[in-house]
């Protein structure tokens, strides 16, 4: 396990439709597909619109949830859908520490395609297309295979203790120390989290 303590940590992505340049964006998107990693089950599984009623549950459980960019985005409009707020739960944001650590904002793909030697399957926009063109197994496809990417930084970072971007050019590879006790981290931002409900 990725932690001795805790077991119920999820690794999710959302699709979605709408206005992302809006400045009310979080209101104005849609949830199309929601996929998740769920290290207690050790399962992959993806949720339509429809389909979200499922997942919370394993929402309500969760120690910790992990994403790229979730605690900006995927959390506050996944969270229009439930009764209980998610930023309750103790969130480890891949970019948001990355940037805590380098003071640059980079992409999933930069960062994995330098740590992983992989890449994304496609973009935003792609996915939007896909929903509108009504091929919703590809559009699933697409979004867990953002979670495994997701999954594989956040192991890689929590295990190695660190993680490789590129440099504004391009041709350097550049590592950064992440240094995280995720035991830890989880107890210090669970604790945050609940305060901050207070």
């Amino acid at each position: 396990m990725i932690s001795s303590k805790f077991s119920n940590i999820l690794v999710f992505d959302i699709e979605t439709i709408g206005n992302i340049s809006s400045p009310n964006f979080v209101d104005e998107m849609q949830i199309t597909v929601v996929g998740v990693y769920n290290y207690a089950k050790n399962e992959y599984k993806t949720y339509f619109l429809e389909e979200l009623l499922y997942l919370e549950s394993d929402l309500k459980q969760a120690n910790l949830l992990v994403g790229f960019n979730n605690d900006h985005f995927d959390t506050p409009i996944l969270n229009k859908y439930y009764q209980f707020d998610l930023f309750s739960i103790a969130s480890f944001d891949i970019l948001r520490e990355f940037r805590a650590n380098t003071g640059k904002r980079l992409g999933l793909d930069a960062i994995a395609s330098m740590t992983l030697g992989s890449s994304k399957s496609g973009t935003g926009s792609n996915a939007m297309t896909l929903y509108n063109d009504g091929k919703l197994e590809e559009l699933a496809q697409y979004c867990l295979n953002d979670v495994k990417l997701t999954k594989d930084i956040f192991e890689y970072c929590i295990t190695k203790q660190h993680l490789i971007y590129p440099s504004k050019d391009g041709w350097l590879r550049l590592k950064v120390d992440m240094n995280y006790d995720l035991d830890n981290f989880i107890y210090d931002n669970t604790k945050k989290s609940q305060y901050s409900l207070l």
